[in-house]
C-alpha cells in the first residue's frame, strides 16, 4: 500500500492521471493529415486502443480534398470530445504539426503521422518512465517497421540506427533506461529519432522550439535536437509504434532532392546552435561534406559539370580530404575553367 501511494505522489508530480480529463488531459496526440482518408482510421484506431486513457486527439487536417472530412466526422461521433479537429490551408506537414502543438492541452505531447500507428502499451510506457523520473522532459522509444514489400521488422534501432544503440544510459525499471548526460551529445552525430518516437513534456517546448518549416526531409531532427538541448532524455527499449514505408513518397523516390534538403538542414543545424563545441561543430561540417559531394556525384551524373565542381568545392570547404580534392580534380576535368584573356588596351 505505501508503495502505491509512493507511486502515486510521484505520478501526480510528472502530471500523469489515467483517468479521461476533456479539459487538461495528459497527453496530446498531435496527427497532422493530408489526403490519407484510406489510412488515417489506422492511425486513430491506435490511439484509441491505448492502453492509457487520459489522452486527446488533436487532428490538424491540413487542407486535404478527399474524404478526410467525412473520415473525421465518423470518428468524432465516437470519440466525443476527445478528439478536435482543426483544419487549415495546405502549408505541410511541419506547420500542422506546429498548429496542432498550439491548440493542444496536454501535458506531454506525442506526435503521429495519419499513415503510421501506436501499438497499445506506446504512451503507457513512456509515461511509466517519466512517473518514475520526473525530470525527464523527453522519453523516447524503438519502433517496428514495414518496408515497402509488406514485411514487418521489429525493431527500426537495430536495422537502420546504430547510433541509438551508442547512447550511454542507466536502466531505471526492465526495459527503461535514462541517458547518461545529454542525448544532444549522441543526436547531433546522426539522426535516429523520428517523428512518432518521441514523448514531450509541454513545458520543454515553450514558446520557441518548434518543428522548422518550409522543409520536406527530416525536419524532426532539427526539432528533436533542440528539445535534447534543453532536457534530460529517457528511453524505453521497445519498438511502441510502427512506421509504415508509404510508396510515392518525397522521401523514397527522390533522392537527389533528399541530399539537397539534407544540406539545408545541416545548415541549419549550424544556425540554431551557434555555440555548439569543437566536436559537434566538426561533425555538422562533416555531414555537410558528405552532402555536398553526394550532390557532386549527382551533379556529374545529370550531365552538369559547372555544378559538380561548385559542389566538390563547398564539400572541401566543410572538410579537406584527399579524396574531395581528387573528386574536385576529377570534375575540373569535365569541365575546365575558362582561360581568361587579358583586355587590349
Amino acid at each position: 500500500m505505501l508503495m502505491l501511494m509512493r507511486r502515486r505522489r510521484i505520478e501526480l508530480r510528472a502530471g500523469i492521471a489515467d483517468t479521461p480529463c476533456v479539459n487538461a488531459p495528459t497527453v496530446s496526440v498531435v496527427i497532422p493529415t493530408y489526403n490519407r482518408a484510406e489510412l488515417l482510421p489506422r492511425a486513430l484506431d491506435s490511439v484509441a486502443a491505448q492502453t492509457f486513457g487520459d489522452w486527446e486527439i488533436v487532428l490538424v487536417d491540413d487542407g486535404s480534398t478527399d474524404e478526410t472530412p467525412a473520415v473525421v466526422a465518423q470518428y468524432a461521433a465516437r470519440l466525443g470530445r476527445r478528439l478536435r479537429c482543426v483544419r487549415q490551408n495546405n502549408a505541410g506537414s511541419s506547420a500542422a504539426r506546429n498548429r496542432g502543438i498550439e491548440e493542444s492541452r496536454g501535458t506531454f505531447l506525442a506526435f503521429l503521422d495519419s499513415d503510421d500507428e501506436f501499438l497499445a502499451p506506446r504512451l503507457a510506457r513512456q509515461l511509466e518512465l517519466f512517473s518514475l523520473r520526473p525530470e525527464l522532459g523527453l522519453v523516447y522509444c524503438d519502433s517496428a517497421y514495414v518496408d515497402l514489400s509488406g514485411v514487418q521488422h521489429d525493431s527500426v534501432f537495430n536495422d537502420k540506427g546504430p547510433m541509438a544503440r551508442r547512447v550511454p544510459c542507466d536502466g531505471v525499471a526492465p526495459g527503461l533506461y535514462v541517458a547518461r548526460g545529454s542525448l544532444f551529445d549522441w543526436l547531433i552525430r546522426g539522426y535516429f529519432l523520428s517523428t512518432i518516437m518521441g514523448l514531450v513534456r509541454r513545458e520543454v517546448l515553450g514558446s520557441t522550439i518548434r518543428f522548422p518549416e518550409g522543409r520536406r526531409y527530416a525536419e524532426e531532427w532539427l526539432f528533436y535536437l533542440q528539445v535534447a538541448r534543453a532536457c534530460r532524455a529517457g528511453f524505453v527499449d521497445e519498438p511502441l509504434c510502427v512506421h509504415h514505408f508509404v510508396p510515392g513518397s518525397l522521401s523514397r523516390s527522390d533522392p537527389r532532392r533528399n541530399t539537397q534538403e539534407r544540406r539545408e538542414l545541416l545548415r541549419a543545424v549550424l544556425a540554431t546552435f551557434p555555440d555548439l563545441g569543437g566536436a559537434a561543430r566538426r561533425i555538422v561540417h562533416g555531414h555537410l561534406a558528405d552532402a555536398c559531394r553526394q550532390m557532386g556525384f549527382d551533379a556529374r551524373h545529370a550531365g552538369d559539370p559547372g555544378l559538380a565542381v561548385r559542389c566538390f568545392a563547398e564539400s572541401l570547404c566543410h572538410r579537406v580530404s584527399l579524396r574531395g580534392l581528387r573528386d574536385l580534380a576529377a570534375a575540373l576535368v569535365d569541365d575546365p575553367p575558362v582561360r581568361r584573356h587579358p583586355r587590349a588596351t
